[in-house]
C-alpha cells in the first residue's frame, strides 16, 4: 500500500460507519457499501504502525455507546485534544464558508494535541463526507496561504504545523 501517513485522523462518519458495519454483523445484518468502505480503509490503517486519533467529541459518542462494539476504537484511537489555536482557525475556516462542523474537524487536524506524545496535528483527515473534501480541495490555495498567514505569526511549535491532507476512504482504497 502506497499510503504511509505516520498520524490520521478519522472524522466521525467514518467512525460511525466502521461502528454500524460490526453491529449489522453482530445482529447477522449485511454491512451497506458505505459501512464495508470504511471498514476497510480503518482495518488497513490499524494493521500498520501509526498514530489514529479521533476527536474528543467522537470519543464521548463512543464512551456512551455499548462496549462490545465501542471498546476496539477506543483502544485503537486516541482523542485529540483541543490545541491552543484550534477555535481560531476553525474561525477562519468557517469564514471560507466551511460548515462549523467540517471547520472543527479540519481544526483538530491542524491543531489538535496528543498529550501522550507532545505533538499537534496529522498528516491526514480521513472522511467520508464528499462535502467537506471536495469543498477543501476546491479551496486548497486559499486555505494553504491562510494557514501559513497564521502560524506565521505564533510562536514555536506552532510556527512549524502543517495543514493536514483531507481525504475520503475511497479515494485512500483506490490509491491501494
Amino acid at each position: 500500500m502506497s499510503f504511509q501517513p505516520r498520524s490520521v485522523l478519522f472524522d466521525k462518519g467514518v467512525i460511525r460507519r466502521v461502528y454500524e458495519r460490526r453491529v449489522r454483523l453482530a445482529l447477522g445484518v449485511p454491512p451497506t457499501p458505505a459501512q464495508v468502505e470504511a471498514a476497510n480503509i480503518y482495518a488497513q490503517l490499524c494493521t500498520m504502525p501509526r498514530r489514529l486519533y479521533i476527536t474528543a467529541q467522537t470519543a464521548h459518542i463512543l464512551h456512551r455507546r455499548p462496549p462490545l462494539f465501542a471498546a476496539p476504537f477506543l483502544q485503537e484511537t486516541h482523542p485529540l485534544q483541543k490545541g491552543r489555536y484550534l477555535r481560531r482557525w476553525a474561525r477562519r475556516l468557517r469564514e471560507l464558508r466551511f460548515a462549523p462542523e467540517d471547520a472543527i474537524v479540519v481544526a483538530y487536524g491542524s491543531f489538535g494535541i496528543d498529550l501522550r506524545f507532545s505533538s499537534i496535528g496529522v498528516e491526514v483527515i480521513i472522511t467520508n463526507d464528499l462535502r467537506l473534501a471536495t469543498h477543501f480541495h476546491a479551496h486548497q490555495g486559499e486555505i494553504a496561504h491562510r494557514f501559513h498567514d497564521m502560524i506565521a505569526q505564533l510562536p514555536a511549535p506552532y510556527a512549524m504545523l502543517t495543514l493536514p491532507a483531507v481525504m475520503t476512504a475511497a479515494s485512500i482504497l483506490a490509491r491501494a
